[in-house]
């Protein structure tokens, strides 16, 4: 799991999960420099486009992780990736949307192909999962897709922000990921 991690193709009936080209960098700015989009994210808005440059450069060059752009067929919306691989056959992810594309249900659309592709093609055997505690819209997410509420831990600094904050931490196991996925699957035929 450890590596260069090539990003595969993936497609779902709205969206197209695919890797980053260095065209996306616009598009990359316009939620990565947005305040709406970052407020409850571990780092500051990048302050202009070349920030978001220097960013895929680096993405794209080292290709550590997984990390898909997600198109809607016009260009990209937002991101998913693994930010982390951990003990025990473990992965956390990050993810974000372009405002403009919130309340659609493309992020759950997104996690549950990425969450598929990483269980059944990965050898992963759960995900674990730390957001702002004030960040309803991705608590929210998170339980739609299965991951399990642990705790809350208070007092967590944030160096990047220079503030502090409470998280709340999820768990998905590989099992209930795969029930979630399938009952994702078969509601989304009988629409």
């Amino acid at each position: 799991m450890m590596g260069m991690k090539e990003t595969p193709l993936l497609k779902t009936s709205r969206l197209t999960l695919r890797p980053f080209v260095m065209e996306d960098a616009e598009r990359l700015y316009h939620w990565c420099g947005s305040f709406s989009n970052t407020q409850y994210l571990f780092w500051h808005p990048h302050r202009d486009v070349e920030v978001s440059k220097r960013l895929l450069t680096n993405w794209l060059r080292r290709k550590r992780n997984y990390s898909w752009a997600i198109d809607d067929g016009v260009g990209a919306i937002g991101e998913i990736q693994v930010i982390k691989d951990l003990p025990d056959h473990g992965f956390e992810i990050g993810y974000i949307l372009q405002e403009e594309s919130w309340h659609k249900g493309y992020m759950k659309e997104a996690l549950f192909a990425v969450l598929e592709y990483l269980f059944t093609q990965n050898g992963y055997e759960y995900s674990f999962e730390e957001t702002d505690a004030r960040n309803e819209a991705s608590r929210r997410l998170l339980e739609s897709v299965g991951y399990q509420f642990l705790r809350l831990k208070e007092n967590v600094y944030i160096s990047k922000k220079d503030e502090t904050i409470t998280l709340a931490q999820y768990r998905l196991e590989k099992a209930e990921a795969l029930l979630s996925i399938e009952t994702y699957k078969n509601a989304s035929k009988s629409r």
